[in-house]
């Protein structure tokens, strides 16, 4: 697993040197004897980006929590350990893609704001089907098909002047 990060002209880095030519263990890996008999020669080096000076040091940085953050602190995802909650903030946009589908197991998810789909809806698709519940009023489009009967195009029989009521939908 690899972390990336963008590195540019003026970052703080911490700069070693191998006592020995690196060649061989750079393109192979593993214990390699050196190909060479510099020492501590500038191509052997290696640049470890992420430490600050106190003069670039980050702020408000958590005391409870792992985070993966920006510098500023103004986007970040915060593993707490204590109570194994995950948290993810951002002044910007939160995109995710999934290739594959994307699943949730929850007892219960709450989405403050808006929610447009775009795509189909299914609900209530376990054995023993679901229920929907929404606080105030719908607004459709198109018609609503409500056990087998189109709410725009049904007819109902036994209609009478007067004050009777008419048949059921069909």
């Amino acid at each position: 697993m690899t972390l990336t990060f963008p590195v540019k002209s003026g970052d703080e880095c911490l700069v070693i040197f191998a006592d020995r030519c690196i060649d061989y263990w750079w393109q192979n890996g593993g214990v390699q004897e050196p190909v060479d008999p510099r020492q501590h020669n500038l191509s052997d080096g290696f640049a470890i980006v992420g430490p600050q000076s106190q003069a670039r040091r980050i702020s408000g940085v958590s005391t409870s929590a792992a985070q993966l953050r920006t510098d500023d602190g103004a986007a970040y995802i915060e593993l707490s350990p204590g109570s194994h909650n995950i948290t993810v903030k951002t002044p910007g946009k939160l995109t995710a893609t999934a290739d594959s589908g994307t699943e949730i197991t929850s007892p219960e998810i709450v989405l403050n704001g808006n929610v447009t789909i775009n795509g189909n809806l299914s609900q209530g698709m376990g054995a023993s089907g679901g229920m929907a519940m929404m606080n105030g009023p719908i607004n459709v489009k198109n018609d609503v098909i409500a056990g087998g009967v189109s709410q725009m195009k049904h007819k109902h029989g036994g209609v009478e002047t007067g004050g009777g009521t008419t048949g059921v939908p069909q």
